[in-house]
């Protein structure tokens, strides 16, 4: 079904704060599918809402083309987000029940990145790290116009406050970036409570430099090590 093989490894920890963990992963090496998910709402709302989309994905029968999964995939979240906001009212009196998405796709030799919030799809080809997302926020919106540098950002009273979600507005809007993949090529797709905690730099140094189980528990070592305020998840994919 695809041109490489992929091999992943999946983390994720509550943090050193919080007491439950609202994200929610989901990895289909074989079909070349990976899905993180960073739930907010709050207590059993954050969480249900990264489950629904992670599961969702991880049991949907795939087809065999690149642009008919991404499609599928975008029918899935435009879907959940409708039911999202239904389950809110529902069950929540009407208050937000949602969450990011980032969703990594390969198919003979191309990836898609899909997302909609501040989840990050990152690549790390010749030791060189480049984000393939661009956050949906706040204070990116900002930085984007210039009236915050990104050091302004890092303490700006918007940080937390996303633009997109699934289960947040009434409709749905997700980005697509779409590219050549590489042998020897990784993929980081994670929550922002690992960039927030480990900056790019590091980040570059800490996947690179052994094989993705020891570079994983590394990288989720160094994130703890810190405040760690928020839950701590991600997947590394390998290009074999």
């Amino acid at each position: 079904m695809n041109a490489f093989t992929c091999k992943s490894e999946l983390r994720t920890h509550q943090g050193n704060v919080r007491t439950h963990n609202e994200d929610s992963l989901a990895a289909r090496d074989e079909d070349g599918l990976w899905v993180v998910a960073d739930g907010m709402g709050g207590h059993h709302a954050g969480d249900y809402a990264s489950q629904k989309i992670t599961s969702t994905l991880k049991n949907a029968n795939l087809r065999a083309y690149l642009v008919d999964v991404v499609e599928q995939v975008e029918d899935s979240l435009f879907r959940l987000n409708n039911e999202l906001i239904g389950y809110g009212q529902e069950k929540f009196n009407g208050n937000k029940v949602g969450s990011t998405v980032a969703c990594l796709v390969i198919r003979y030799g191309v990836a898609v990145a899909i997302w909609a919030g501040d989840s990050r799809i990152y690549l790390l080809r010749n030791n060189k790290l480049y984000r393939m997302s661009h956050d949906h926020s706040k204070v990116q919106e900002m930085m984007d116009v210039g009236h915050l540098t990104k050091e302004q950002a890092e303490q700006s009273r918007f940080k937390n406050m996303l633009t997109r979600a699934v289960g947040v507005h009434d409709e749905l809007f997700v980005d697509i970036n779409a590219f050549t993949v590489k042998p020897k090529d990784r993929f980081l797709i994670c929550t922002d409570g690992l960039y927030n905690e480990v900056n790019e730099a590091r980040i570059q140094q800490l996947i690179h430099q052994s094989k993705i189980q020891k570079s994983s528990d590394r990288l989720l070592s160094e994130a703890l090590s810190g405040e760690a305020r928020d839950n701590v998840s991600f997947i590394l994919v390998e290009v074999q």
